[in-house]
């Protein structure tokens, strides 16, 4: 079963990890670009995440075949659908959707002791 919150979770960890990974090339260019001869007059290429919104188009799916049936105890067997093909198979007034606004935070300076 699909929860919701670990779809958002696993979207925001790989955009986090994106930026980690384009910062460990930036580094690694960084170091490779400072013992050669011409290249360390060069800018060094870099990525940033700017600011971005994220859709999720998501289905609440359940053992009771309508949703006013639904109690309670419930709950525990309802399932997240964000699979496209299943989606594409519903009703789109059973489809909700949900953005989530992602940006950077102002610059963070990270010191070592």
């Amino acid at each position: 079963m699909t929860k919701l919150q670990d779809v958002i979770a696993s979207v925001l960890r790989d955009v986090l990890s994106a930026q980690h990974e384009a910062n460990l090339l930036t580094e690694a260019l960084a170091e490779q670009y400072e013992g050669a001869s011409v290249i360390h007059q060069l800018n060094l290429p870099a990525v940033t995440i700017g600011d971005m919104e994220i859709t999720f188009r998501f289905a609440i799916g359940s053992d009771s075949e309508q949703p006013s049936e639904i109690v309670e105890d419930d709950i525990q067997s309802m399932d997240v659908i964000v699979d496209a093909d299943r989606l594409a198979l519903l009703p789109e007034s059973a489809i909700h959707s949900l953005s989530l606004k992602v940006s950077p935070q102002d610059s963070v300076k990270i010191t070592e002791s």
